[in-house]
């Protein structure tokens, strides 16, 4: 239960944290934006327990950082940007599907399929933001592959020495591919960044250190629908995918 309980505020978090810091990418390198995102990881590593040094944690947070946590984050920041937060959000979300997928448990594929249906009906406005929808869709291929090496360095090092690790790697890798790029609106980036990084991704390392990392993923990528509702205007459309979406999560902690 408590994976479940920082599962949904991790979802929360991460639906929230680009209705705050997208206006500000219209002046900001995603580059620098992810950059400074990824001092929140570095900061929760300092704090949140490790389990001792594994080589092989190591290298499954490097690889994971370069995969994610630079790639799939520019990918995704880039969708944010050029389609706006919703159409960000649900086309990343492919990753639901893609996820069981690739990691065999095929008995939570009905649960993802679900959770996306409600995805697709909640932001069916959004389907023509064709580019935003574009980056999303190869950020969600980014990070499926991500994920489970991720896991396996909160496993071998627990969630702080994962975490930092995966901030270090973030914080010089944008800092050098995003050397002269522009910062503005430096205030919503700040909280938009803790409210992302510190609250939804510390949240969802802790779920992952003690909970199955794909169950705990399917529920937290129901941060579109957070997303969806939270936008204006409100819209029918979205409530109803959310009810959709809902039934999907409750067949998840069934079956997972």
């Amino acid at each position: 239960m408590l994976a479940l309980a920082f599962s949904v505020i991790s979802a929360v978090a991460y639906g929230v944290a680009p209705l705050i810091y997208r206006p500000a990418l219209q002046c900001t390198s995603q580059y620098r934006a992810v950059g400074l995102f990824s001092l929140y990881s570095i900061a929760l590593g300092l704090v949140l327990p490790w389990r001792g040094f594994d080589p092989r944690g190591v290298l499954s947070a490097v690889s994971a950082a370069l995969l994610g946590g630079v790639v799939g984050s520019w990918l995704y920041v880039t969708s944010v940007k050029a389609g706006g937060a919703a159409v960000g959000n649900i086309s990343s979300s492919l990753y639901i599907v893609l996820l069981p997928l690739v990691a065999g448990h095929y008995r939570l594929l009905p649960a993802a399929l679900l959770v996306l249906l409600g995805l697709v009906v909640a932001s069916a406005h959004s389907s023509g933001a064709w580019r935003g929808g574009a980056y999303g869709v190869a950020a969600a291929v980014a990070w499926t592959g991500s994920i489970s090496l991720y896991a396996s360095a909160v496993d071998l090092l627990g969630p702080g020495g994962a975490l930092l690790t995966r901030g270090v790697v973030v914080f010089f890798a944008t800092l050098l591919l995003g050397a002269g790029g522009s910062v503005c609106r430096v205030g919503r980036l700040i909280l938009g960044g803790f409210v992302d990084t510190f609250v939804g991704f510390g949240a969802y390392t802790l779920a992952v250190s003690i909970g199955d990392y794909v169950t705990v993923s399917l529920v937290m990528s129901s941060y579109p629908l957070i997303t969806a509702l939270f936008e204006r205007p409100f819209m029918w459309r979205r409530a109803a995918g959310a009810s959709i979406a809902v039934l999907g999560l409750a067949l998840v902690a069934l079956i997972g």
